[in-house]
């Protein structure tokens, strides 16, 4: 359904549909909720409606970057290692 003319021309249902799954995922609920919340049956139409946009994925480097994302209990030096033949 396609809206008339004026500010939100060309503006369809599903596209707010994407977006609300966007900023959940997003914001970080988890798949199981948005499963729920969207009425999705599979993996598979969550990840129809749901992408990653910039900022999400710039955000995402910067923690990496800043050390955010390291692993809990073990600093990287601190990881078992497995030898490769």
């Amino acid at each position: 359904m396609e809206t008339g003319g004026g500010p939100f021309h060309g503006l369809r249902f599903h596209d707010l549909r994407h977006q609300a799954i966007t900023e959940l995922a997003e914001g970080g609920a988890s798949d199981a909720t948005i499963e729920a919340l969207a009425g999705h049956m599979s993996r598979r139409m969550l990840e129809h409606y749901s992408h990653v946009r910039m900022a999400a994925k710039r955000t995402a480097l910067d923690k990496l970057e800043s050390g955010l994302m390291k692993p809990a209990s073990h600093s990287v030096a601190e990881l078992p290692t497995k030898a490769v033949n």
